[in-house]
């Protein structure tokens, strides 16, 4: 029985010598980031980046990002630059890594393709890798231990958190429900009297606001698992 084709990573290939007037790696990958910010996740066609860079054939591209998912690969670690790092962490661990889920947070909501590729892909990239080795040495220094384990938590927390307003957004809109009140009221119509009191006092809160309170219960659990001696 024939052993499955490894897949070929971009970070393999690095990019090619520069021809006049050719294209360049950066200028594929950003115009791939327009494409995606603009039209989602299902908009981003090697077709749509070649359109976009003025390109006949989106065949040409492969010579500079080996295929799309050589492309993704590229975009979700430039993206990822965006994501504010400290040279090193400080003496507050708790404010670091705040910070850094704070920030991959901000990042996403500029990017909201990222939380929709991001698990597809091996994080590899030399932005994402950055990220967190930073973490990771936020925690060893606090004596958290596995500290992988914790980075994975929090990275996983921003991410599907993101993915999850995303996925509600959209399916709010489809039934043409806004807000807060307009749920209240949809809600009211289909409940019973156990749940009227619990409708009444539903809170207006943001997105970004049950973000933070998430972060600051999943930081608060990981702060109570620190070892004593620390």
């Amino acid at each position: 029985m024939p052993m499955p084709s490894v897949e070929q990573l971009v970070w393999h290939f690095p990019e090619p010598p520069g021809r006049k007037h050719a294209l360049t790696r950066a200028k594929v990958v950003h115009t791939g980031i327009a494409v995606a910010d603009a039209e989602g996740v299902a908009g981003l066609t090697m077709r749509a980046v070649a359109d976009a860079l003025g390109v006949s054939t989106p065949m040409s591209l492969y010579r500079y990002v080996l295929n799309k998912d050589g492309l993704i690969d590229l975009m979700l670690d430039e993206v990822s630059a965006e994501v504010d790092l400290p040279a090193e962490p400080s003496d507050d661990w708790h404010a670091d890594l705040r910070g850094v889920a704070s920030s991959l947070w901000w990042m996403i909501g500029r990017h909201r393709w990222y939380a929709e590729l991001v698990d597809s892909r091996p994080p590899f990239g030399p932005h994402t890798l950055r990220r967190a080795a930073f973490m990771l040495a936020a925690l060893d220094k606090a004596g958290f231990t596995p500290a992988l384990t914790y980075v994975s938590l929090l990275d996983n927390y921003v991410t599907g958190t993101a993915m999850s307003v995303s996925r509600e957004i959209a399916m709010l809109e489809r039934f043409g429900i806004g807000a807060t009140q307009e749920l209240q009221a949809y809600a009211g119509e289909m409940a019973d009297d156990s749940l009227e009191s619990w409708l009444e006092d539903m809170p207006a809160i943001t997105a970004d606001e049950r973000f933070d309170l998430g972060l600051d219960c999943l930081l608060d659990g990981i702060a109570a698992r620190r070892p004593a001696s620390r």
